[in-house]
């Protein structure tokens, strides 16, 4: 189950001629448009919960890498429609192990500033040490790959 109140937007689509659209035609519009390009995408789905113990529960298709699927964030989609429109919104579901490196690493920074050497050595260390495997070429790669899912997205919805 994936909480909306947990999880962050991505980004979102807005289409017309969505009388017809379900998530099924989403995944194998998306599945067409990643393999005519040579991107990895894989699917499941789970149900998304947004609000308290009487919120509504959607059904979300959610895309993933298949060869990063526990350290990429998953795209969990939810379809709404309002008349003949329709919204697919993208939230950022699971862990970023790489983006995880990075707040961490950004946040130590920040608690050295104005501390004494000998506290600035024992943080520098300590982070090193939890943020092994950090990689800024890694990220980029990673981001880049959420941007080509949301542009495919895009494109199987707007044909």
């Amino acid at each position: 189950m994936i909480k909306l109140k947990d999880v962050e937007e991505m980004g979102s689509v807005n289409f017309g001629d969505a009388g017809e659209v379900t998530l099924d035609n989403i995944k194998a519009a998306v599945t067409d448009l990643a393999q005519q390009n040579g991107v990895p995408v894989a699917f499941y789905t789970d149900d998304a919960k947004e609000g308290g113990l009487f919120g509504d529960t959607y059904t979300a298709l959610v895309a993933y890498h298949p060869e990063h699927r526990n350290d990429y964030f998953n795209m969990a989609m939810i379809l709404t429609k309002q008349g003949n429109f329709g919204t697919v919104s993208v939230y950022a579901a699971g862990k970023s192990k790489q983006m995880n490196k990075f707040a961490r690493s950004e946040a130590a920074k920040e608690m050295r500033r104005g501390q004494s050497m000998s506290f600035k050595v024992g943080n520098m260390v300590t982070s090193g040490i939890m943020n092994m495997g950090k990689s800024k070429q890694k990220l980029q790669e990673e981001q880049a790959y959420y941007e080509i899912i949301l542009n495919i997205i895009g494109s199987a919805l707007n044909e």
